[in-house]
């Protein structure tokens, strides 16, 4: 039984990997990118009223990080942001979530602006590169951006294609801001770092600011355009208001006039599954949730009882989750798949091991519920979603354990009152038999008739001779007395 457990499990995670693998090419789509072209039909708002959104990015640059990117901004074009603000502080992260979020700022519809702050703050590594990628960058007094170097393993890369490939990554996006190409090599190449003034002084960032209200003053005579550089790209560049005509060949400009005019100001609050989500994409906690998964299930085989395969399941998907072969959600529905299919494997086996695997399949799955960009829905109603599933799933694990438990009682008395059984067993009768009545056997109250439809009196001892149906079938037993 176990191993038909253990081989059915593995099942549905390949079918998943698979599943999983097909999907993730679906969801690489960029649907930003369309956004950009539609933003200026639905962007009418009262000429007072400026919108300004800032999201906190603290930390490694994770997949987690890369989802909350990617659900601010379609959470600040719905909501007519006219800035999108990201105040970050990183000491950089997975290059393919920096390489994702770079292109999301490129496509955005809402003009992004990288606040490296507050005092402190650093963008080293990934961060520098999302300065390079966004419309404004801007740093506060006391910061440091740079050390783009590669890394790997925690070595410095000295590959010269890999290095030669960072580069090109970097430069083109300074080049599409018409940002100082020469310096954004240098970040990668000699690992430059940069304090504010000189940042700004070398053509890296557009503006110094202590905070938020700072930058938003500083915006307010100024125009973001989109023009021809001397480059030969089409570039956006953060000009004055009225320099704007200094600059031929614009094909879309943004004013920022009133930006710092009592403007609505909307927080972006990481919804606790961002938070979960950086701890289970960490990669040390992903390669020992891998290896405690593995070893688990090992152990499991040679060991009586199902707990060590259950847990080795369950690291297993979090560790395919963190490692990024499974998708978030692609995961959350094979944790319901796989806790509905240890509650039917309960009814059968009753180890209650199963059971509790179930319950906690069933959180995690429900933990696991992310918000897609792609449902206009509000924040609130998506918390409210995710703590409905949760309850539901409790509710639906506390069924599913009484269920259990009941089925586990009538089977633990159908064990213990087997009538056949009963058969050779000695009583007394309840009732006269005449010839039928009933007799107490084993402690319980029992239908009778006697074997050869004689009258059998009330007390007298008996014994079970043969059992039709729930109806015992008895003798009287004769006593040594009347033998001798």
């Amino acid at each position: 039984m176990r191993k038909i457990i253990v081989l059915l499990l593995a099942v549905l995670i390949i079918f998943s990997i698979g599943f999983g693998l097909l999907a993730q090419n679906m969801d690489n789509q960029q649907p930003l990118v369309q956004s950009y072209y539609d933003s200026q039909n639905i962007r009418a708002k009262q000429a007072f009223s400026k919108t300004v959104m800032y999201v906190t990015i603290d930390g490694e640059i994770t997949r987690s990080t890369e989802l909350m990117v990617q659900d601010a901004l379609f959470k600040g074009f719905y909501a007519q942001a006219d800035l999108i603000v990201f105040f970050i502080n990183t000491p950089g992260g997975e290059l393919s979530a920096v390489h994702n979020i770079m292109n999301m700022f490129e496509a955005s519809g809402v003009p992004i602006c990288v606040f490296v702050a507050p005092l402190g703050s650093t963008a080293w590594s990934g961060g520098t590169y999302l300065l390079m990628s966004s419309h404004i960058s801007a740093m506060s007094i006391g910061t440091i951006m740079g050390s783009a170097q590669p890394v790997q393993t925690g070595q410095l890369v000295y590959n010269l294609g890999y290095v030669s490939a960072m580069v090109s990554l970097m430069t083109a996006h300074a080049r599409l801001h018409d940002r100082n190409v020469t310096i954004a090599q240098q970040f990668v190449t000699i690992n430059l770092n940069l304090l504010p003034d000189t940042a700004k002084k070398s053509g890296m960032i557009d503006i110094v600011a202590n905070d938020l209200f700072g930058l938003l003053q500083q915006l307010e005579n100024k125009t973001l355009i989109k023009y021809n550089s001397s480059s030969g790209v089409l570039a956006w560049k953060l000009v004055e208001t009225a320099d704007v005509d200094d600059y031929p060949g614009r094909v879309s400009e943004i004013d920022f006039a009133g930006i710092s005019d009592s403007p609505f100001l909307y927080y972006y609050d990481r919804p606790i599954q961002y938070n979960a989500l950086n701890i289970i994409v960490n990669p040390y906690v992903t390669y020992i949730l891998l290896i405690v998964g593995l070893f688990a299930i090992i152990i499991g085989l040679k060991t009586p009882g199902f707990g060590a395969e259950i847990i080795g399941i369950i690291c297993l998907i979090l560790g395919l989750a963190g490692l990024g072969v499974l998708g978030f959600n692609l995961a959350s529905i094979l944790f319901f798949v796989t806790g509905s299919v240890l509650f039917l494997l309960e009814l059968k086996t009753q180890t209650f091991a199963l059971a509790a695997g179930g319950i906690a399949c069933f959180i995690l799955g429900a933990l696991l519920i992310f918000p897609t960009s792609n449902w206009l829905i509000t924040y609130n109603f998506i918390q409210t979603v995710i703590i409905s599933v949760v309850v539901v799933s409790l509710f639906i694990s506390g069924f599913f354990a009484y269920l259990v438990y009941k089925v586990g009682e009538t089977r633990k008395i159908a064990k213990e009152l087997d009538i056949e059984e009963l058969v050779g067993k000695t009583g007394k009768t309840k009732t006269d038999l005449t010839p039928k009545g009933q007799v107490l056997v084993e402690s319980e109250i029992w239908s009778a008739k006697s074997h050869d439809n004689k009258l059998i009196r009330e007390g007298t001892k008996i014994k079970v001779i043969e059992v039709k149906g729930l109806t015992l079938i008895v003798e009287p037993v004769k006593s040594k007395a009347k033998e001798l």
